[in-house]
């Protein structure tokens, strides 16, 4: 099949790019099964086994579009072509015009809050991730961390309740201040002393040592996630997950990844239930579950149906 791949933002990314990574794993894994993919995706990008086109606007990604591709899948611009096409939503936006398109979704959840049925999960290279010889008695909060609905502060007010020491990714302690709504939660200075250590923006074996060495995610967010990737990081690594039920996560963490909760005292069961938690079970789960072979066959399924004339509509 001729597969044609569209992202915004330059492909490898750095840092934060849920996105820009999916569609690079898609992009190998579909390499590896025999089809002839294009990647048009933002300038400065490059791929080892694919032909890549750099885009900068709407226009020129419209004229990037092979002519003869089979199905073009949008991760990103979401233009009208006279081609077959797939337009798979990653944020949360139920009011963001889809017009008479097929579109997919990140998740069950997801796509039920957006009016629509098809979806298929996010997926990793699994073998990129690993347990860690040994675990710390610090938690891990790795998100966004002035993006309010990541809840940074519900996690900083858990830390003190529960008396639990804190590493927090996703960012400059500073950029607490930038943000209105954090700011007025008071994050920055609520955070301040030796039980809270902050790394900024990981990446690479940091982020990786980080995943796994803590010995839970947490996770206590405030909006309807899509799906949740860095949770599942966490579990890929033998890292069990603490979070609360939202979106797509009652979804993605079953009784082997972790627990859910709401209430303080919820969570004082689930934060005593993850002590018993298998690392090496904890990743099995999330392996079998969200490999990236069963997200490439997942959207294959859905470039055949509407092929053959099928609406996801």
């Amino acid at each position: 099949m001729r597969i044609t791949l569209v992202a915004e933002r330059a492909i490898p990314c750095k840092g934060y790019g849920g996105t820009e990574r999916q569609v690079d794993w898609l992009a190998k894994e579909f390499s590896r099964l025999g089809h002839k993919v294009v990647l048009i995706a933002g300038r400065g990008s490059s791929h080892p086994l694919c032909e890549v086109r750099q885009v900068s606007s709407a226009a020129e990604c419209r004229a990037a579009i092979p002519a003869d591709a089979d199905i073009v899948h949008f991760n990103g611009w979401y233009i009208e072509t006279p081609r077959p096409a797939l337009y798979t939503m990653h944020g949360f936006a139920p009011d963001f015009p889809r017009r008479d398109q097929n579109w997919s979704f990140v998740s069950a959840s997801h796509a039920r809050n957006h009016g629509r049925e098809a979806f298929v999960y996010n997926g990793f290279p699994v073998d990129a991730y690993r347990l860690s010889a040994a675990k710390t008695d610090r938690l891990l909060f790795l998100a966004g961390i002035a993006r309010v609905g990541k809840n940074l502060n519900r996690a900083v007010d858990l830390a003190k309740t529960f008396d639990f020491r804190l590493d927090i990714a996703g960012g400059s302690r500073w950029q607490l201040l930038l943000r209105s709504k954090v700011r007025r939660q008071g994050v920055f200075f609520k955070s301040l002393g030796p039980r809270f250590r902050y790394h900024g923006t990981v990446d690479g074996d940091e982020k990786l040592r980080l995943l796994g060495e803590a010995k839970a995610f947490l996770n206590p967010i405030a909006w309807e996630e899509p799906f949740g990737m860095a949770p599942v990081e966490a579990m890929l690594c033998g890292t069990p997950v603490l979070t609360t039920p939202r979106g797509a996560l009652p979804e993605i963490v079953d009784d082997a990844t972790g627990r859910l909760f709401d209430t303080d005292a919820e969570f004082a069961e689930a934060f005593a239930d993850i002590a018993a938690l298998s690392p090496k079970r904890c990743r099995e789960s999330a392996a079998d579950r969200f490999p990236i072979a069963r997200t490439a066959q997942g959207y294959l399924d859905l470039y055949r149906r509407i092929l053959d004339g099928e609406s996801l509509r």
